[in-house]
């Protein structure tokens, strides 16, 4: 997915008109330099495994689950963890929070 079509799904979700989950796998200290409104969840990738359980609600509602990281290669193999454990509908933000910053929101801090 990318840039654009997240902000479009955040406004629409903001309207009421969607519904999915937008997760963070970066570390903490990432999350305190920027973070795109609306994220629902920050698990860092090297936590994924030990708290998958965390989503079983997401991955039992059959919802969109959109994961973003700083540039999109954490939370691409965060997907492809994720699909390989049954989820299904999972999306990765391509060039994570810095093509998000360059595309939709140029106040998210760069790092």
């Amino acid at each position: 997915m990318n840039p654009k079509e997240l902000k479009t799904r955040l406004d629409a979700r903001s309207a009421g008109k969607d519904d999915f989950y937008l997760l963070d796998v970066r570390n903490p200290n990432e999350q305190e330099i920027c973070l795109i409104e609306g994220t629902d969840l920050l698990i860092p990738v090297s936590e994924l495994p030990a708290r998958v359980s965390e989503l079983d609600a997401w991955k039992n509602s059959g919802k969109d689950i959109v994961v973003y990281c700083r540039s999109g290669g954490r939370s691409g193999n965060a997907c492809a963890f994720l699909k390989s454990t049954g989820f299904s509908k999972v999306f990765n933000l391509e060039g994570g929070v810095l093509q998000y910053s360059d595309d939709v929101d140029s106040t998210l801090a760069k790092y």
